[in-house]
Formats: C-alpha cells, structure tokens, sequence
C-alpha cells in the first residue's frame, strides 16, 4: 500500500444499506457510526491494512463528519422503503384508520406508528403496529378518504419545507371527510418572545426542570446557547413552523378547517417538556 498512491473512496451499496469503504477500487471494509463518531469496520482479509487506514481516514475525514454520519443515516433508506411500501400495500385497511406520523419512541396501541429507523428491522412489526419508513417519501398505501385521523409530535420541523408540503397534501387526500389531523409543535414563537424578554423563569425552567443544556459545557449555559438548542435541535430541525404559517401550509395542502387548540390527554404527548414548548392546531377538509 505504501508503495502505491492510496484513493479512497466511499459507495453507497443501497440494497444492503451500508456504505463501503473502497481502497483504489477494491472494497475493503464498511463505515459505522458508535456513539456519534465514524468507525471503520475493515474486513478480516485486510486487518493489515487497519492502522494504516484508520490514520489514512481520520485525516481524510476529519472535515466531514455531519456528511458522514448524513450518509450512514440515508444509506439503509431505499431497502427500507421497498420493505416498508411492501408491508403498507399488504396491511388491512382496519390498521391503517389512525395513523402516528414521526412517532419516534412514542409507539401507541392502536395506531399506525410510522418513522425511520435506520438499523431496525424491516417492514410492518405486527406486535407493536410499528413500520419503519421514511416519510420523506410521502404515505404509501393509504387509498383516498380512508383514515380517520393523522396525529403527530413535534415531527414535521424535522422535514425540509418541500418534504412537509408532500406530506400534508397526501394527509388531505388520505383522510375522510369527517377526519381529522392534529399537530403537537414546537412553540418557537415563545421560545424567541422569551429570549427578547429575557424571561428568567422561561429559562430557569427550561434549563434546571427540563435539562436541556445538560450536554452542553458549563461555559454554555446562556440563553442564546438555549435558543440554538430549542431550533437546531442537534441540527435536525429543518423549518420553522409557528401557528400562522403552519396554518396557512395546511389551508394550500387543502384543509378548509385549521383551528388552535388546548392540550388533549387522550392524544398529545404527555411529557411535561412537550406540554411546557408546544402549541396544538387542529385540521379537518
């Protein structure tokens, strides 16, 4: 290796969801992310090659670990939605009435429970009512005026606005005329009244009561540091919605009823962090 120019390159095997890490033209291994940082996964044949590698790759990469670990998040993307629009078309249209859009660990009984998991198995789980999918790529499966209701927390700012827009038009088309679809947001607009306020007590809370700058340095305990915090969400966060133009959205996406709306236990999510940052609006044809 040592007496020959060293290319490296990485490839996106979409079928098995990995992605390869390729020494002049010859795959040697793959990439992981553990515990937020990129490791090499070389192949026994070349474990000579590790030290090398490993020095080789950390230099090569050390400008581009949110590419990284964005690549390693989309590559199991195409296998796991063939998987999912496989399992959506075969389920009966009784598990398909109430629909969890984003719903993250928040897995409920009785509903379609819909999300990404990258590295989680495949498909329909029928135990738990769980598919794993990206709804990045809209709804599959869901035929016109056939569900009751679309619920979902703190998931669509996850979206780019495109992405969101897809989604709330296929929502519209997929509910009945009687249905409804409820969003629990984040409250961005008191977030940003607070901070210009500077609001001790809104701070106090959201920092002593909810731990939300736990992670961050002690130097990093401001107010500024909170709102990054509460916006970027560890960069995942995509778009701003607040009630007017999330309303507005909802009304091009062709809901004819977009309404305010209080806390609802039976359906919102109960954790107090939710309920102390989140509005609630309420949409039916």
């Amino acid at each position: 290796m040592s007496n020959e120019p060293v290319r490296v390159w990485m490839a996106m095997d979409p079928e098995q969801g990995r992605m390869l890490l390729v020494v002049n033209r010859v795959p040697v291994g793959t990439l992981s992310s553990v515990g937020g940082q990129i490791a090499l996964n070389i192949d026994p044949e070349y474990a000579g090659l590790r030290d090398d590698l490993t020095k080789y790759c950390g230099s090569v990469f050390a400008n581009m670990p949110d590419t990284l670990r964005a690549a390693l998040y989309e590559a199991p993307g195409f296998m796991t939605n063939t998987a999912g629009r496989d399992a959506m078309e075969a389920l009966a249209a009784d598990r398909k009435r109430r629909v969890h859009l984003g719903c993250g660990p928040d897995v409920r009984p009785g509903w379609l429970n819909i999300d990404y998991q990258p590295g989680a198995a495949l498909g329909y789980n029928t135990a738990t009512s769980f598919l794993n999918y990206d709804l990045r790529q809209g709804l599959p499966g869901l035929e016109d005026g056939s569900v009751d209701m679309f619920f979902s927390s703190h998931f669509f700012e996850h979206l780019r606005h495109e992405e969101a827009m897809n989604l709330m038009q296929q929502c519209r088309r997929a509910l009945r005329d009687d249905g409804m679809a409820r969003f629990q947001m984040p409250d961005f607009k008191g977030t940003f009244r607070a901070y210009v306020d500077d609001d001790q007590a809104f701070f106090d809370t959201a920092v002593s009561t909810h731990k939300i700058l736990d992670h961050m340095p002690a130097y990093a305990h401001n107010y500024a540091d909170l709102v990054s915090r509460s916006v970027y969400e560890f960069y995942t966060h995509k778009y701003i919605w607040d009630p007017d133009n999330l309303s507005k959205a909802l009304g091009a996406a062709g809901f004819s009823d977009v309404k305010l709306d209080a806390y609802a236990a039976d359906l919102d999510h109960p954790s107090s962090l939710r309920r102390d940052y989140s509005y609630y609006l309420v949409a039916r044809p």
